[in-house]
């Protein structure tokens, strides 16, 4: 099954024995089994994609005729077409409409997934790092490391941060904060390199196809506000290439520098009859950094500035000429701590636009490990006119769940303003795109044009 909360009630979606018949080359439905049945709705994503290499497929008869897999995505529409028009669609409507972003949007691209236990080149790094003999507490601090090494990578470069800040800002102890500072640059190489370098920026068709439904919208809809935590540019990328024009709170021509009063600016083309059409354009807020950001003391107050970079460059290739100087700090778990310029003026942000009436955040692709966008999740459900949309790639049954995320299902089943999609295909954002995330107003229109045509049909019947 594929489920999904809506209104405080578990619902899913389903195919019928006798919607399977051509699959199974049964002849009669009842010949269909039990296993047979959860075994296609298990591994529905692999049949949509025609990868059949499962000893589910090879040990049964299936039919895997085009003309069958082409039936079954016609169905999954139809089947589909209840969460495009009558909850997904007024959402998109919504005064204030806002998405979080993460790693998970990214994976068809060649995004790594970040949040691992699995050991990696990071990890090799800290259990090996070797302090200075001089170094006070050399042990210790080796001992310190040793803990980041177990943890997710972001968790650990959170941890170096903290590190850092501490024996540069409280103990000011030179000899330490230089070496940490090499290991931080060590670590942010091999990190960027592994997870964010990784992506294809010529493979962004679905961010295309998401970005063109968003845009969409009424005229008189504000701009879609755009946050996300993933540190590559193929947001940047695919609104350029679509014209959409992008605020990312940065200002200046060749000179770009942080703004964030720029999040609260649109733009028009004036005609000369004295009419004005805004431009179709995203807020984008990147909460934990980006490739393209450089720090810059000559732009107070926040210290950064933002660089166009070659896309071509944005890989393993061209790593070496990034990464040094580029500026990403997760600050995914450390609520014990402020957070640092311009991270906290995006937090703010976040805050403030959540906070809008009639506001609806999407969110897609995200594990529910940051803290700090935790609790504006929290925060945000305060407001009665809030609500929040959940694509969620883990199930509900998961044992690996983030607790967050536990609690926000079990509060869905008393709050209809929580809606959450789960598994690989209501989860996934190559289906969320392709089947759920609706043109605004497109299907509603042809719901209608259907059911009038329906009506007509019905009167001509009983007047003849």
């Amino acid at each position: 099954m594929h489920d999904y909360i809506y209104n405080q009630m578990t619902r899913n979606i389903k195919f019928e024995n006798n919607e399977l018949q051509t699959f199974f080359c049964k002849e009669d439905p009842a010949l269909i089994t039990s296993e047979e049945t959860e075994g296609f709705h298990l591994y529905l994503t692999d049949i949509l994609q025609e990868t059949f290499h499962r000893d589910f497929f090879s040990s049964r008869q299936i039919d895997k005729s085009d003309h069958v897999i082409s039936d079954i995505k016609d169905q999954l529409k139809k089947k589909t077409q209840t969460i495009r028009n009558d909850i997904l669609n007024k959402y998109l409507q919504s005064e204030n409409l806002h998405i979080l972003m993460s790693n998970g949007c990214s994976l068809y691209a060649g995004s790594k997934a970040i949040n691992t236990n699995q050991k990696q080149e990071h990890t090799t790094l800290l259990e090996n790092y070797k302090f200075d003999e001089h170094v006070n507490n050399k042990e210790a601090l080796e001992d310190v490391l040793l803990s980041l090494a177990k943890k997710r990578p972001e968790q650990a470069l959170d941890g170096l941060y903290e590190m850092l800040s501490y024996y540069q800002n409280i103990l000011q102890d030179d000899s330490i904060k230089y070496q940490l500072e090499e290991l931080v640059e060590s670590f942010k190489e091999i990190f960027i390199k592994n997870f964010v370098l990784t992506i294809n920026y010529d493979v962004n068709h679905l961010h295309k196809t998401f970005f063109k439904k968003l845009v969409s919208r009424g005229a008189k809809s504000n701009k879609v506000n755009i946050f996300t935590l993933n540190y590559d540019l193929l947001i940047e990328k695919t609104a350029e290439e679509l014209g959409i024009h992008v605020n990312n709170g940065f200002s200046g021509f060749h000179y770009r520098s942080f703004n964030p009063a720029s999040f609260h600016l649109d733009t028009h083309i004036q005609y000369s009859d004295g009419g004005k059409t805004y431009t179709k354009g995203i807020n984008l807020f990147k909460l934990h950094g980006s490739l393209s950001w450089f720090f810059d003391n000559y732009k107070p107050p926040y210290g950064i500035s933002e660089k166009q970079l070659d896309f071509k460059l944005l890989s393993t290739e061209g790593e070496g000429t990034l990464i040094p100087d580029c500026i990403i700090y997760p600050v995914q778990s450390k609520k014990t701590y402020s957070l640092d310029l311009p991270y906290s003026e995006m937090f703010r942000q976040f805050i403030e636009f959540c906070n809008k009436p009639n506001s609806t955040l999407l969110i897609m692709g995200y594990s529910f490990l940051d803290e700090h966008v935790n609790d504006i999740i929290t925060n945000a459900l305060s407001n009665p006119d809030f609500n929040l949309i959940i694509f969620s790639y883990s199930n509900k049954s998961d044992e690996n769940i983030s607790p967050f995320l536990q609690s926000l299902i079990e509060r869905s089943l008393e709050d209809s303003r929580i809606t959450i999609f789960f598994g690989d295909f209501l989860g996934d954002f190559q289906y969320i795109t392709s089947y759920l995330i609706p043109y605004p107003n497109f299907d509603n229109n042809e719901k209608v044009i259907l059911d009038t045509l329906k009506r007509l049909k019905g009167e001509m019947n009983r007047n003849v």
